[in-house]
């Protein structure tokens, strides 16, 4: 067998100025600074700051506390940008008429100390503990946003008795790099009409710094993130560029799965910067996870619609919530359906079929499904929280799979078809996919899982699959 790795076949899209762009994509969703205080609930209920120590890179991080000192004790994670805790601002008084809040600003951010480290989410899991046990030594509530939310995945994870429920919101960086390719135009185009997503256009400059000045070395990311002198030269030692950098490179694989604690997702639904879709994988992804989707809202709702956001997170945190878990659960297929699909455009599947077949369909989409034999041709479709017993077969297709069980003897089957698969979970023990026609094809994997001889096998690549072989 022959399978070529996607970086082996399209190098360019894996040197370090590619990887500059999807980390300047997650930097533009960025709020802008929201004033020159350094946080602007100081004057609600016990609002405190102070500069503490953190050991992991040796320097003071600004913590923030709020609320009532015997409350239950809820822990806020930022996302990249410039404001660090602020990015709370409109959460914070709600929460700290009944809670015991803390939000700090990570190394690098708002009014901790900045400097040329590797701010990767690992290292800022160890952070929000040296920092966080201090105070509380009883498991809290963590809530995260974008780059805070992958942190706080990752820290669930790792200190899985810390944390007694987790709130992520609008989560980024957990897709493969390579799938985030499509933002590269649309960054292009805004940079050349001056037009920014989210309303961030202060990071002008900051983009040309770390995109127009970068050389294409051929330097692996590990020794970009590693070594400070690769940091300074390709990211100028900022802090914003190195986690986000950081960010993308991250596998969340076995942090997805590890997490004990209950979970609800929130996400606007015109999030340009972290796509809904990562919202969906999540949710059906983590054990138990609840989705909570704030229609017209986008990357940051909680400053953009807290009249809307406020009252989901108080409704979870109090028991209110009526969200059930989102993934789709297990059974057998009921009754004997079959369905087709010929020539038509937009069509939408949900529920249990016998069996599927789309030919010639341009946007079809099955959700929620139960599917025994699945059959696409000269069709384009997405596939999101389902289960597929038999696998697909797929002729000049493709598909975009998200949170999906794939059986089949391989899961897939395919002739000048592509795969972008998220959050998949290949049941399979004959493979992951088999290409059985006569050009290669590309199939893209982002935090799934290959169940092969009981144990999981984590898998976040992208391979080119030559004629005539299969990807196990």
């Amino acid at each position: 067998m022959k399978v070529f790795s996607f970086c082996t076949l399209h190098s360019a899209l894996c040197t370090p100025r590619w990887r500059l762009w999807l980390a300047a994509i997650l930097l533009l969703g960025a709020p802008a600074v929201l004033g020159a205080e350094p946080a602007d609930w100081i004057g609600v209920n016990g609002a405190s700051a102070e500069r503490v120590p953190e050991p992991v890179f040796g320097g003071n991080v600004m913590l923030y506390r709020a609320g009532r000192r015997d409350g239950e004790a809820v822990v806020l994670i930022h996302g990249l940008g410039q404001n660090g805790a602020q990015d709370w601002s409109k959460l914070i008084p709600a929460l700290a008429e009944r809670y015991d809040v803390y939000a700090l600003d990570l190394p690098g951010f708002g009014q901790s100390d900045k400097g040329n480290h590797l701010y990767s989410p690992d290292n800022f899991a160890r952070v929000i503990e040296a920092v966080v046990a201090r105070h509380v030594s009883r498991p809290f509530v963590l809530i995260g946003h974008s780059m805070g939310g992958a942190v706080s995945l990752g820290y669930a994870a790792a200190y899985p008795s810390r944390v007694n429920r987790m709130i992520l919101v609008d989560m980024a960086g957990v897709l493969h790099r390579s799938v985030y390719s499509e933002f590269l135009s649309r960054l292009g185009a805004q940079l050349a009409t001056g037009v920014y997503p989210e309303d961030a256009p202060w990071f002008s400059s900051l983009v040309r710094t770390v995109l127009t000045r970068v050389e294409s070395i051929p330097f692996s990311s590990q020794i970009v993130l590693q070594i400070p002198a690769m940091r300074q030269r390709l990211l100028k030692g900022d802090p914003n560029a190195i986690a986000a950098y950081a960010l993308v490179e991250h596998d969340f694989s076995r942090a997805l799965r590890g997490v004990k604690a209950p979970t609800l997702v929130i996400w606007g639904s015109e999030d340009r910067v972290a796509p809904l879709r990562t919202g969906e994988l999540a949710a059906a992804t983590i054990p138990g996870a609840r989705l909570a989707v704030i229609r017209g809202a986008g990357h940051i709702p909680q400053l953009q619609v807290p009249q809307q956001f406020n009252p989901i997170v108080l409704d979870e945190l109090q028991g209110r919530s009526k969200l059930a878990p989102y993934a789709l659960p297990r059974r057998e297929i009921q009754g004997d359906r079959v369905a087709s699909c010929d020539g038509q455009s937009g069509q939408r599947y949900n529920g249990d079929y016998r069996e599927l077949s789309l030919s010639k369909c341009a946007n079809a989409q099955i959700a929620n499904a139960r599917v025994g034999v699945l059959k696409v041709t000269d069709s384009d479709v997405r596939i999101l929280n389902s289960h597929i017993r038999d696998g697909v077969e797929a002729r000049n297709s493709r598909l975009e799979l998200t949170g999906v069980a794939l059986g089949g003897g391989p899961a897939l089957v395919l002739d000048a078809s592509s795969v972008d698969a998220a959050g998949t979970r290949f049941e399979s023990g004959g493979g992951i996919a088999a290409n059985r026609g006569t050009v290669p094809v590309t199939v893209a994997v982002s935090v799934s899982e290959a169940l092969r001889g009981g144990a999981p096998r984590y898998v976040h690549e992208v391979v080119r699959l030559a004629p005539g072989n299969l990807w196990q």
